[in-house]
């Protein structure tokens, strides 16, 4: 294909002249940005520069991702690689794809829960029965978490109450997305209709959940 050897053509000429490329992944659903230089690529394969904060966050999440000004399209292109191997001293990825990410057109930061900050939820099942699910994230339009298979469907209405550290508050929800994980499912509910003072308890968490992962990060990558 066309864009393949745009691609191709882009990237031997920053190992040849040795100049970094900017690679994104994610940490806890929160981006890592790092340059680092192209070593070599062959065989379908290309070798990367390690870095502490990278190599932290392929480790958790095993994509990168990077811009490439495709002068065919006259824009940005998102191009997206898997991870095949990484160690202090080199990554290697799957050559460069165009892909589209939806985590880089979100209209609020989305971040993983924790221990030490965490997320209860309870969905109304009806006839006064509540159940409790596991939060994996959540931001200030939206929640995910993990069901069965099964138990909901797309565009599906449910009321929810969700408990912060720090406040607590009832909700409706629209069930946007479903995704297999594992042996069961992560749901993923967009809120409906919140009035400010939720939104700022939401707010306040993401700000709180990102400087403890910015904290882990720092910690991590010395």
């Amino acid at each position: 294909m066309e864009i393949d050897r745009r691609i191709e053509g882009w990237l031997k000429e920053a190992i040849e002249k040795e100049r970094p490329i900017e690679l994104i992944s994610f940490f806890e659903e929160l981006p890592v940005r790092v340059k680092v230089k192209p070593l070599s690529m062959e065989k379908g394969f290309i070798q990367w520069e390690s870095h502490p904060k990278l190599k932290l966050a392929v480790s958790d999440f095993g994509r990168i991702y990077t811009h490439f000004l495709d002068p065919a399209y006259g824009k940005k292109r998102i191009l997206a690689a898997d991870v095949t191997y990484h160690s202090d001293s080199m990554i290697e990825s799957t050559k460069f794809k165009p892909f589209d990410e939806p985590r880089f057109s979100r209209e609020f930061p989305r971040v993983t829960v924790s221990e030490k900050l965490p997320v209860k939820l309870l969905v109304n099942s009806g006839k006064d029965k509540k159940t409790i699910y596991k939060v994996r994230d959540i931001s200030e339009n939206g929640i995910g978490f993990v069901s069965s298979k099964g138990e909901f469907f797309l565009n599906q209405k449910i009321n929810l109450e969700v408990e912060l550290p720090f406040g607590s508050f009832q909700a409706e929800g629209e069930v946007r997305s479903i995704e297999p994980l594992e042996n069961k499912e992560k749901v993923g509910v967009k809120f409906l209709n919140l009035n400010n003072r939720f939104r700022n308890l939401l707010h306040r968490y993401v700000v709180e959940r990102q400087r403890e992962v910015l904290d882990r990060i720092r910690l991590l990558s010395e």
